[in-house]
């Protein structure tokens, strides 16, 4: 006894302690998972989020349902979407699915017990998949229903071996088709953990019978669903919905967890043969402070702050937060060219853009104002159609997006404003029917179902009628170059003042001082009282640099602009055009002006000038 007594208390106090943890071994996992991937998604990795809500839409319909009916996996992919309409709430997605995370802890757990009872034995086998399924969860390739797929295979494996007559088992393994009608090619998965485990762990003839029933009835499975019940291509059969967007990197993560899934009964196996009676104290804690803090790295490692900023700056912008935008823009400086066109187009939508403009980065250039109508960016560009009044050019790239990626919510909102501008208002009620059977959507659509068939309740709406203000006045071909689009659509309405600011806000990202010249004499017919601020400052810097008095049309800068002029040459020509002294001695406001870009802005990448010929004033 004494003997005992004295080993106790020459054991290292890091095996005490140890050794009472590995009591709560599995609960302190499932807490810290629960809390990992609680704070992660809901404060650094939200953005999925909305990326993923905002490219799908929950309809709540037969038809909707019968679209997934019709290929193995779909029923997969429709409880997916089930739960992805409820991601405009970050903290709902964060909460989601950590809880999936954590169901899949505790069949993996309920599966470990069918061999062992010691938790501690096998506490990394508890995490370790789920892990992987949160680092899989942070890429914007992996959707909710990859993660219930997982959680269908653990649930499908747990009851196929936990079951011992033999009769229930066989009427399982016959009922696999059923199983891969709703998990799809995730059966695939199950199939490798099945034969895994068979052979690790059964013995005598069932070690061979049950797997050669088990393959026979997935070959009849594969060839019935091929070839006589879905006639799709036998790719699609295997691939769909595991591996949704093809073969690319982005299925990398996807296929390492699924491997783990597969080779998972080798883990219990060793786990269960190995003898390591002597550090089984330390397992718990060792588990506990090797995977967590890796996973930690892992996640911040995949973390893209660009993207997630780039996600809610867009978030804001289609909510209608644009003065929450421009704050946002403003106070952090966007680096990138997405965050910049939605600036110019938040400041647009608050006839600000050629006054304000430059109080942010604009290292983009004139690509930031449109992104030059790139198609790959098309879900992005009808804002910008919208926004200057081509709302025909918006309603034909919201038609074509809807075509090629089916219904998603700014699409359909797009194609509902743009027919109701249009006049076109059975289309619009059919848009309108689709929204009203979706759960977020469905007040947006009311309030917008009280505009059919009353054109004069359209013009009198403050977005619409304003919109309607902006469109042309006669019918021109969009054409590559959005400068000229531009310039076709003031010339077919000349008071399309969102338009001219547009294209003064090209030129003055072009430094170009001679066209802004050429311009402001046309100002005062199209209404202006006064020169908004940055043109204001490219007229005084023209007046200073050309030595020449630019025809104003009738209009004055301001005298305020001057002064400021003055002050602003007097701090370059007494750093001697510095950048770096010059940058730390001004002030904000000072760096906020046209005048401070055309010395020192520089645009990074390749973009179109408006016109091919060099008229840099220098």
């Amino acid at each position: 006894m004494k003997k005992k007594e004295a080993e106790y208390q020459l054991k290292p106090r890091f095996l005490k302690v140890s050794e009472s943890i590995s009591g709560y071994g599995t609960q302190i996992s499932l807490l810290l998972l629960f809390a990992l991937s609680f704070v992660y998604f809901q404060w650094f990795g939200n953005g999925i989020f909305f990326h993923q809500e905002n490219n799908s839409l929950f309809i709540y319909s037969f038809d909707y349902l019968a679209k997934y009916l019709s290929r193995p996996g779909g029923l997969l992919v429709y409880a997916g979407n089930f739960l992805t309409q409820g991601y405009f709430s970050t903290i709902y997605g964060s909460l989601v699915n950590s809880i999936l995370f954590i169901l899949i802890c505790l069949i993996l757990r309920s599966v470990l017990n069918l061999f062992t009872q010691k938790d501690s034995k096998g506490i990394f086998l508890i995490i370790l998949l789920p892990l992987a399924l949160l680092i899989c969860q942070a890429n914007y390739n992996y959707y909710i229903f990859h993660t219930l797929g997982f959680l269908s295979v653990a649930l499908w494996f747990r009851a196929s071996i936990a079951i011992k007559r033999i009769e229930v088992r066989i009427i399982l393994l016959l009922l696999f088709p059923l199983f891969y009608y709703i998990a799809g090619t995730f059966a695939l998965v199950y199939l490798g953990m099945y034969f895994m485990y068979c052979g690790l762990f059964e013995n005598g003839k069932e070690r061979y019978v049950f797997p050669l029933i088990q393959l026979a009835v997935s070959i009849l499975t594969l060839v019935l669903f091929y070839k006589v019940l879905f006639l799709q291509p036998l790719k699609t059969i295997l691939d769909y919905p595991l591996i949704i967007n093809d073969y690319s990197i982005y299925t990398i993560p996807l296929l390492i967890a699924g491997s783990l899934f597969v080779i998972y009964p080798l883990f219990i196996r060793l786990s269960v043969i190995l003898r390591y009676k002597r550090i089984e104290g330390y397992l718990v804690p060792v588990t506990i402070l090797s995977f967590f803090p890796a996973t930690v790295l892992f996640l911040l490692w995949q973390n893209n702050p660009v993207l997630e900023g780039i996600m809610k700056t867009e978030r804001m912008f289609i909510n209608g937060q644009t003065d929450k935008v421009i704050l946002c823009i403003e106070k952090y400086s966007a680096p990138n060219i997405i965050e910049q066109f939605y600036y110019n187009l938040a400041l647009s939508e608050k006839d600000q853009l050629c006054s304000r403009m430059f109080f942010s980065r604009q290292s983009s250039g004139p690509m930031s104002l449109s992104l030059e109508g790139n198609r790959e960016q098309a879900s992005r560009t009808i804002h910008y159609y919208y926004t200057i009044g081509l709302i025909n050019e918006a309603r034909h790239l919201a038609f074509e997006l809807m075509v090629r990626n089916g219904y998603t919510p700014e699409n359909i909102k797009m194609l509902i404003r743009t027919e109701l501008i249009n006049g076109n208002f059975r289309p619009a009620e059919r848009y309108l029917g689709v929204l009203k059977k979706t759960l977020k959507y469905r007040n947006w659509a009311g309030k917008y179902e009280k505009y059919l068939f009353n054109p004069e309740l359209v013009k009198a709406d403050p977005e619409l009628g304003e919109k309607i203000k902006l469109m042309p006045q006669s019918d021109f071909f969009i054409v590559p170059g959005e400068a000229r689009n531009i310039d076709q659509l003031i010339k077919s309405n000349h008071l399309n003042r969102k338009a001219f600011e547009y294209k003064m806000a090209r030129l003055l990202l072009e430094k170009d001082l001679i066209a802004v010249e050429e311009e402001v004499k046309n100002m005062k017919s199209m209404g202006y009282t006064s020169f908004p601020r940055h043109i204001d400052e490219a007229i005084v810097a023209y007046r200073n640099f050309a030595k020449a008095v630019p025809d104003l049309g009738g209009l004055s800068t301001d005298p305020e602009t001057g002064k400021r002029f003055s002050g602003y040459a007097q701090v370059v020509n007494d750093l001697k055009g510095n950048k770096s002294l010059i940058e730390a001695s001004m002030k904000k406001t000072e760096k906020n002006t046209f005048w401070y870009y055309l010395q020192f802005g520089t645009i990074s990448g390749e973009f179109m000038r408006s016109k091919p010929v060099d008229r840099s004033i220098y």
